[in-house]
Parts: C-alpha cells; sequence; structure tokens
C-alpha cells in the first residue's frame, strides 16, 4: 500500500467531494489489527475511487491501536481519533478483525474473518460477510450474512505477475533462492514436528549458503512480532530478513520461492502462488494435511528444499486454494454491490477489478550495523 494512493482520504471537508448533497456519503474504515486490516484498506481503494465517497480510517481501541495507526499513516491516510466520531458522520462503517463497541449508529459491514459479536443492539442494519459459501452459518438470517469473496486471495492472484518486481524490491536477484518462513504472533519460529522440536529459523540460516539464498521472516496474521524481540534479533544479526507487520505479507509470498511454516495464513495463501509449501508445527486440520510437504527436522534443510521443488505440482493443493473462497476475483464487484446498497446509492458505471498488491519492505541489518529498514532492491 503506498501513499499516493489515499491523497482523498482526509479527516475534514474535502474540497474535490462531487455529487449532489444528497449523494454524498462518508464511510469509515475501522480496523484491529495491521495484518487482518488489509482487507479493509482493500476496500477503501475502490470506495475512494467515488468522488461522491469520503473514505475516513480510524484505529479501533485496543492494544494493536498504535500499530494500526503506524500502518494507516504509512498508507497515507491521516486517522481519526476514536473518541472524535460522531453518528451523524458516518453513512456506513466497514471493520475488520472484530466489531468495536460503541461504533457509530450507521449501518456496518463486517469483512471476512472478522470476530462474531453481538450486534442486535445496533439501530442500523450489521452486515456480515464471508469469503466461502461454506463459512456461512446454515441458519443465518437472509440479507445479513453474505457471501463476498475474499479480497487476499483476488489480490494475491492479480499480483502473480509480478514476481520479478517484487523479489528486485526484497533485494533478491538472479538465481538465489528466496524462503519466506511464517512467524507466529509470539515472535518466535515455529517447530518441526518429529521427535523433538527445532528452531526452523536457525536451521534454515545455519544451513542453507548465504550466498544461494536469502531468509524471509513474515509475521503470522493477527501477529506482531517485534524485531527487537532478543531472540529474533538474533536471527536479523544472523542474516534473517523481516518482513515490518506494515509491510504486505501478500507480495512476499508472492516473490517466494519455498514457503514454510505451520499451519496459518500464510502456507494456506501460498499454495496459490505455485511454490513448494512446506508445513512444521502441528497437523493441518484441513486439506493441507494431506496434501502439503512436510519439513522434517532430523534430515537436513537443503536436501528438502531441493526435492520439495523437484516434486511440486500445483495442482496437488488444488483443493485448499479451491476451499479460500467460491468466490474467486468477485470481492470487489460483491462488496460493491453490497456497500453501494447500504449507503442508497447506484453503484458507478464501472468494473471493479482487483489491483496487485504494493511492493514488498524488509526490516535486515548487514555486518557491523544497527537493525532497521533494508533499502528497496537492496
Amino acid at each position: 500500500m503506498t501513499g499516493f494512493e489515499w491523497r482523498r482520504a482526509l479527516t475534514g471537508a474535502d474540497p474535490g467531494w462531487w455529487g449532489r448533497p444528497g449523494e454524498r456519503r462518508t464511510v469509515l474504515i475501522v480496523v484491529g489489527s495491521p495484518v487482518p486490516g488489509q482487507p479493509a484498506l482493500d476496500v477503501a481503494r475502490f470506495a475512494g475511487a467515488d468522488p461522491r465517497l469520503r473514505v475516513l480510517f480510524a484505529a479501533a481501541p485496543g492494544p494493536s491501536a498504535a500499530a494500526v495507526e503506524m500502518m494507516l499513516k504509512d498508507a497515507g491516510t491521516a486517522p481519526l481519533r476514536w473518541s472524535g466520531l460522531a453518528d451523524g458522520d458516518v453513512g456506513l462503517v466497514v471493520t475488520a478483525h472484530r466489531i468495536p463497541a460503541r461504533s457509530p449508529g450507521a449501518p456496518l459491514i463486517a469483512l471476512p474473518g472478522t470476530i462474531p459479536a453481538a450486534v442486535a443492539h445496533r439501530p442500523a442494519p450489521a452486515v456480515f460477510t464471508y469469503a466461502h459459501h461454506l463459512d456461512r452459518p446454515p441458519d443465518a438470517e437472509e440479507g445479513r450474512a453474505v457471501v463476498v469473496g475474499d479480497s487476499d486471495h483476488d489480490r494475491l492472484v492479480a499480483s502473480l505477475p509480478l514476481r520479478d518486481f517484487y523479489r528486485r524490491a526484497l533485494g533478491v536477484g538472479g538465481r538465489r533462492g528466496l524462503v519466506v518462513v511464517a512467524l507466529p504472533a509470539d515472535g518466535g519460529a515455529g517447530a518441526c514436528t518429529c521427535r523433538r522440536p527445532a528452531d526452523v529459523v536457525r536451521r534454515l540460516l545455519a544451513e542453507l549458503p548465504r550466498d544461494r539464498y536469502d531468509v524471509l521472516g513474515v509475521p503470522e496474521p493477527g501477529g506482531d512480532p517485534s524485531p527487537g524481540g532478543p531472540g529474533l534479533a538474533v536471527h536479523l544479526r544472523n542474516g534473517l530478513g523481516l518482513l515490518p507487520p506494515e509491510a504486505d505479507w501478500r507480495a512476499a509470498l508472492v516473490a517466494a520461492d519455498w514457503i514454510i511454516g505451520p499451519p496459518g495464513r500464510v502456507t494456506r495463501y501460498g499454495t496459490l502462488t505455485g511454490v513448494p509449501v512446506l508445513i512444521t508445527g502441528p497437523q493441518p486440520g484441513d486439506a493441507l494435511r494431506l496434501l502439503a510437504v512436510r519439513l522434517a527436522a532430523h534430515r537436513p534443510v537443503l536436501p528438502q528444499l531441493t526435492e520439495a521443488a523437484a516434486r511440486w505440482r500445483p495442482e496437488r493443493v488444488r483443493p485448499v486454494a479451491g476451499r479460500i473462497t467460491s468466490e474467486p476475483g468477485r470481492f470487489d464487484r460483491n462488496m460493491r454491490s453490497l456497500m453501494y446498497g447500504l449507503l442508497r446509492l447506484p453503484q458507478p458505471a464501472t468494473i471493479p477489478v482487483a489491483d496487485p498488491v504494493s511492493p514488498p519492505f524488509r526490516i535486515g541489518c548487514r555486518d557491523g550495523e544497527p537493525l532497521g529498514h533494508v533499502p528497496q532492491g537492496g
């Protein structure tokens, strides 16, 4: 996400706000945690293209509020203070991660993955959305539970042609291999499940030749591992690159040659990229358990990566990718239809399509230098 996309996201009157007064609406995007908040920014991306709509942002109260505000500011927005919101100023609320208490009384859309909450007390309708028809509760009230698709899926697929561009942005050149490893919420590195646990990141850094491989840690969505933690800082000084929570994790998956991690969002969406996915940690509870390769603790890492690349066939994980969404490529179209219905506005005479995600960046540490952001391209 880059700043130039959000120049119209103002906290006051927008002089470029077009349309008749009766057609003007304000859409409030509420983000509760950095990584799950990215689909909310995806919604803001196409809502902000309509000059009748003013898109505002706010970080929901909670332990991640400071990190969310940093992410929003990095995206070029000016997030509002939660205490300054008033009901009459908002025509629609779009929220991700969780439904905040005391949110404005406008119609509300809860994006896929939003933590359930009681909304019966709200004076305006609340609509829960789902990525797959199998996720929709069978007893859900008609019109209050809608299958819209999956923004992460659509934008990741749209980004696949930019693989080489993302690799250059991460400083991965030539024939170097990029190993993306998912970092759990506690900032650890996961574990191989065999007879004894092992530190995956430490093994990768110790066993892979540094002149041929780059290792990039990607926070599992919902986590916020800090580069200041002692264990992670040691890995950074030993050659680990770290994708900050405010960077777009989807671009890192597109750039990868191998994706390693416990069952979760990173490994599940990694099946869309066509590169080998190696599972660590507990057994997955879905089709990934039968289809993905497991990283063994008793064998060297490099031969396992080589074998996985030689034997990998993207079609083997097609059932996993197919379970992500039952509306592939239609999130923008379905979500826009839902939004404009609640806003009581006619839709623009265009067909929305998913855009590629912004180029990634990483935190790293060269020998003898303090931790910090690594410039793009190196």
